[in-house]
C-alpha cells in the first residue's frame, strides 16, 4: 500500500469517526430536549389532576340542592369524564380541553360555594376549590415552560443537519399546549371583585392578625397624638411663664 492510499484510508477513517461523534452528540442532544419536554408535560398533567380532584368535591357536595345551576354541574361531570378518558388514552388535545373546561367552571363553583355558608362542610369545600384555583394559577406559568421546552426541541429537531438524525432515529415533534391565549389567561385572574384573591386565600388566622395589626396601628397613632398634645401644652406653659 503506497503512501497516498494510506493517507486516503486514514482520512476516511477520521471522517467516519467524526461523523459518528457528531451523530452521537446530536442524538444525545435530541434525547435531552425530548426528556425535558416530557418532564414539563408531566408537570402539566399533575396540575390538571389536582384541578380534577378539587373540582370533584362539587359532585360530593350539596351545591346543586342549594341552587347551583344544573348546566354547571353537568359540565363539571363532563370535564372530569373527558379528563379520565384523555389520561387513559394519552389524548393530549382532549386533556387540554378538559383542563380548559375545569378552569372556566372552577371559579363559578367557588363563587357559589363562598356565597352559601350554610353548605355541608362549607369550609372544606371552599378551601378545596381555592386550592383548585391556585392550581390554575400555577399551571398558567407551567404551560409557558412546557411550550418553550417543546419549541426548543422542535426547533432543534428541524434544523439541518440535526433533522437527519431526528428522522433516522424516529424522533417525533412535540405538541404544543394551546389552552388559552394570553388575553384569556389575563382575564381569568381578574376575580378579586367577585371572588376575592385569585391565587392566595386568607385564612381566618390571617384575617384576625390583620385586624389586630390595624387596631395596634390605630392605638399607636392615638398615643402619638396624645403625646404631641401634652408636649404642646408644656410649650404653651413655658411661653406663658
Amino acid at each position: 500500500m503506497n503512501a497516498t492510499l494510506m493517507l486516503l484510508v486514514v482520512a476516511i477513517i477520521i471522517v467516519l469517526v467524526m461523523l459518528l461523534i457528531w451523530i452521537y452528540s446530536t442524538y444525545n442532544r435530541l434525547v435531552d430536549l425530548e426528556e425535558e419536554t416530557k418532564n414539563q408535560w408531566q408537570n402539566l398533567e399533575t396540575q390538571i389532576a389536582v384541578k380534577d380532584q378539587k373540582i370533584g368535591m362539587v359532585e360530593e357536595s350539596d351545591l346543586v340542592q342549594v341552587g347551583l345551576e344544573s348546566h354547571i354541574y353537568d359540565k363539571i361531570v363532563e370535564a372530569r369524564k373527558m379528563f379520565a378518558e384523555a389520561k387513559s388514552t394519552g389524548n393530549r388535545s382532549a386533556l387540554g380541553q378538559a383542563s380548559g373546561m375545569m378552569d372556566s367552571l372552577m371559579p363559578q363553583a367557588l363563587a357559589f360555594a363562598e356565597s352559601n355558608p350554610q353548605l355541608t362542610s362549607h369550609h372544606v369545600l371552599v378551601e378545596g376549590l381555592q386550592q383548585g384555583v391556585y392550581a390554575i394559577s400555577k399551571m398558567a406559568s407551567e404551560v409557558e415552560e412546557y411550550n418553550q421546552s417543546a419549541k426548543n426541541y422542535n426547533t432543534y429537531a428541524r434544523m439541518f443537519p440535526a433533522i437527519l438524525v431526528a428522522k433516522m432515529m424516529g424522533f417525533l415533534p412535540a405538541d404544543y399546549f394551546d389552552e388559552y391565549t394570553r388575553e384569556e389567561v389575563s382575564s381569568m385572574f381578574r376575580r378579586r371583585a367577585s371572588l376575592g384573591s385569585f391565587v392566595e386565600s386568607k385564612s381566618e388566622a390571617d384575617v384576625k392578625t390583620e385586624e389586630l395589626q390595624d387596631e395596634l396601628q390605630a392605638i399607636e397613632a392615638e398615643a402619638e397624638l396624645l403625646e404631641a398634645k401634652a408636649r404642646l401644652a408644656e410649650l404653651k406653659e413655658s411661653l406663658g411663664e
